[in-house]
């Protein structure tokens, strides 16, 4: 696999992304801003399955935030695996990076089967579902963010 890694790593993209300073910026702030918004949007849903603002109707919220998640999800992947190739054969062995990417399955996993089960904006969910969905939702997707986080500074 690290022959795949590495012929990954030393693709004409990937050389043009380590190569071109602006470039690469545009990218690791594209996905900056695209996990920012996940997170935020995944929270701000969270924080009303858990019982916050009781005031507004779950489904009307999920209605415009699971979009908005989707489209920031989306951003991330994108801009993540221009990131990766850039240096895939080192971020292919580092356990973090691993971790990561297990978090965001495990996360994804744990959102599709949600939706699937309890419908796409929760309405077949009780109050008591809905709030442990939310300190579950809560806790994968911080993980996700600390151990991004944590590459930096333990492998950069």
């Amino acid at each position: 696999m690290t022959a795949v890694w590495s012929a990954l790593q030393a693709s004409d993209l990937a050389v043009w992304i380590n190569l071109s300073r602006w470039l690469y910026a545009g990218i690791a702030t594209a996905h900056v801003l695209g996990i920012a918004v996940l997170i935020g949007s995944i929270l701000v849903l969270d924080l009303r399955l858990i019982g916050f603002a009781r005031w507004l109707d779950t489904a009307q919220l999920a209605r415009f935030v699971v979009p908005v998640a989707g489209t920031a999800l989306g951003c991330a992947i994108v801009s993540g695996s221009l990131l990766f190739i850039g240096r895939a054969a080192q971020y292919a062995g580092f356990g973090l990076f691993q971790l990561k990417i297990a978090l965001i399955a495990i996360a994804l996993a744990a959102t599709l089967t949600v939706h699937r089960r309890y419908g796409l904006r929760l309405e077949r969910a009780t109050e008591r579902q809905r709030a442990r969905i939310g300190i579950a939702s809560i806790c994968l997707w911080l993980a996700v963010a600390v151990a991004g986080r944590m590459i930096a500074f333990v492998h950069g």
